[in-house]
């Protein structure tokens, strides 16, 4: 098969629910030597395609992070593979992100499926887990520079407490970004305690994250 067919493969393994397939692929591509960012648009090109697909239930949840898996794999492959073929490719700086549920709340099962979206969606995801304190929000901010701080709970007691730490942000780091979800939010609310936005599930993560890094950028 030509570089086309290939790539056109990988970037079909993404959807095949069958990580495996994408090692196969991928090997073809490396024993070929074909160019590490044409590798990597093929790979986000299956990835938007699953999204897609889970956000018109085309694909359930279980089917979406198997999509991950495969794209992941696919990323950890061009670390390396970028670095000896394509030393421009391997040195482009990804945005980052600071993710984690609030204190207060121990549940993290929408924050891992957001991270991971965020992740395969091309961004540096630095996930803090759950019940994190503001200070430690604030600390990783400060030690990575992060363009977006990600916010989540799934109870409503934690709000007055992520409130106080946007209030923070907002004066210590002015040009970091902040997006909530979960539960208890909806626009009204994420605007009520100084969000600069809000996705109502994962799959309008990438899209909201866009719209708010743009209107930083202005």
């Amino acid at each position: 098969m030509n570089m086309t067919d290939i790539l056109a493969d990988l970037e079909q393994t993404v959807l095949s629910k069958n990580p495996e397939e994408t090692d196969r692929v991928l090997q073809a591509v490396k024993n070929e030597k074909y160019p590490a960012d044409e590798i990597l648009n093929a790979l986000s090109a299956g990835i938007e395609k699953a999204r897609q697909m889970l956000k018109q239930d085309n694909f359930s949840i279980p089917d979406f992070l198997l999509a991950i898996d495969a794209y992941r794999m696919g990323v950890d492959f061009l670390k390396d593979y970028a670095s000896s073929s394509d030393p421009k490719t391997a040195k482009k700086e990804k945005l980052q992100i600071v993710i984690g549920v609030a204190e207060g709340d121990v549940h993290d099962l929408g924050k891992n499926i957001v991270a991971a979206v965020l992740e395969a969606s091309g961004y540096r995801v630095h996930d803090m887990g759950r019940n994190i304190s503001n200070e430690a929000f604030l600390g990783k901010i400060e030690e990575t520079e992060s363009e977006v701080l990600a916010l989540s709970t799934m109870m409503s007691t934690p709000i007055d407490n992520m409130a106080e730490l946007i209030r923070m942000v907002k004066k210590m780091y002015p040009k970091t970004a902040i997006i909530v979800g979960g539960a208890p939010f909806d626009d009204v609310l994420a605007r009520q305690i100084g969000a600069d936005g809000y996705a109502e599930n994962a799959t309008l993560v990438p899209e909201e994250t866009k719209r708010i890094l743009s209107g930083f950028s202005n």
